[in-house]
């Protein structure tokens, strides 16, 4: 499986939170690495991409990605917050969240419509 399951979605104005349940049997654990599977910033940043794409009519992959900072490892299994909240026409950050704790943040800047 390459995207995890959505096991609950919630729309607050500007703001969406996506509950992800981050099973062992992702794609993404394969091989990074055998002994203690961790989830790729990389990966991340993609899934915070094609939501913020999908649910704030972005056509275009960002032009920058900003203040990016990955603060915690996430591993399998267990359930992550991912909130996405649109700042303005272009921009919107991103949060991964479990228990209080902040796994990854940062801001994503598409281009403004004929950039």
């Amino acid at each position: 499986m390459k995207f995890p399951v959505i096991r609950s979605q919630t729309i607050d104005g500007e703001i969406r939170r996506f509950e992800l349940d981050i099973a062992n049997d992702l794609i993404w654990f394969k091989g990074h690495f055998p002994a203690r599977p961790v989830l790729p910033g990389v990966v991340q940043l993609d899934w915070a991409i094609k939501l913020a794409q999908q649910h704030f009519g972005h056509q275009d992959v960002p032009r920058e990605v900003l203040r990016l900072k990955f603060k915690s490892v996430v591993v399998p299994p267990q359930i992550l917050l991912l909130t996405l909240s649109r700042t303005s026409a272009t921009e919107a950050t991103f949060e991964y969240t479990s228990h209080g704790n902040i796994y990854s943040q940062g801001k994503l800047r598409f281009a403004g419509d004929g950039q």
